[in-house]
């Protein structure tokens, strides 16, 4: 069990897995969940400023997370997310952009009781060219190994 204090920062580490854009399932998504016509109509995505169909950020915020649970790690001493802070689109992602997701932990702080901890951790989706595609910091409460004492 890896628990708060425990937690390597600075440390990069890639999804084992990628994640091909096809046409398919940029509409495929964007019809369900985010039908922006540059998201589901090739016409409408080539007047756009992309000049072709891109995937919508949700989309491609879904892939983020997906791709994040192929990092090889032990089981933590998670309780729950707090929030994403700094969410930044880069780029679009469009057709042939092959994903894959990278998580650095970046800052650790004490919790609100002294049983846990706060960490943050910075997601990145980045393109077969290693251009990042979006970024988010991540910030979720942990178990520490041994509470805090007065």
């Amino acid at each position: 069990m890896i628990y708060w204090e425990d937690v390597v920062l600075d440390e990069p580490r890639e999804s084992s897995e990628r994640y091909l854009l096809t046409v398919e399932n940029i509409k495929g998504f964007a019809t369900e969940w985010d039908p922006f016509p540059p998201h589901v109509d090739e016409a409408a995505a080539a007047k756009s400023p992309i000049g072709q169909l891109f995937a919508a950020g949700v989309h491609l915020l879904s892939v983020t997370i997906r791709l994040s649970h192929t990092i090889s790690t032990d089981e933590t001493a998670s309780i729950a997310g707090r929030g994403w802070d700094n969410l930044r689109f880069h780029r679009p992602g469009v057709a042939g952009d092959e994903l894959r997701a990278r998580v650095t932990h970046v800052e650790r702080s004490p919790g609100s009781r002294p049983e846990r901890g706060v960490l943050v951790s910075r997601f990145e989706l980045l393109n077969q060219r290693d251009e990042r595609v979006i970024s988010f910091d991540a910030n979720v409460v942990m178990l520490r190994r041994e509470p805090l004492t007065a």
